[in-house]
């Protein structure tokens, strides 16, 4: 269980893989969102970790409520929307 620093802006506070580079995280706010991570992964080549499945699964959440893999890669909890699998 993580224990969330206090913030002005709105945390992750459950993140699930899920298959194709998407998590499921659920908000401080209660809304709950599939990310599609596919486009941010293939496109930078500071995330390559992320392509290995493995790895990948080892998804978490850092302190400000963000979310954060072993090895520093990272995504800030106030943009993850601009990753919704639509």
């Amino acid at each position: 269980m993580n224990s969330l620093l206090k913030t002005p802006w709105v945390q992750v506070v459950e993140v699930i893989p899920l298959s194709g580079l998407r998590l499921k995280v659920r908000l401080t706010n209660g809304q709950e969102l599939t990310l599609n991570l596919e486009p941010l992964i293939e496109s930078r080549d500071a995330y390559w970790r992320l392509r290995q499945e493995r790895y990948f699964r080892q998804v978490s959440i850092d302190p400000i409520g963000g979310i954060c893999w072993p090895e520093g890669e990272d995504l800030a909890p106030d943009g993850l929307e601009r990753y919704v699998y639509q």
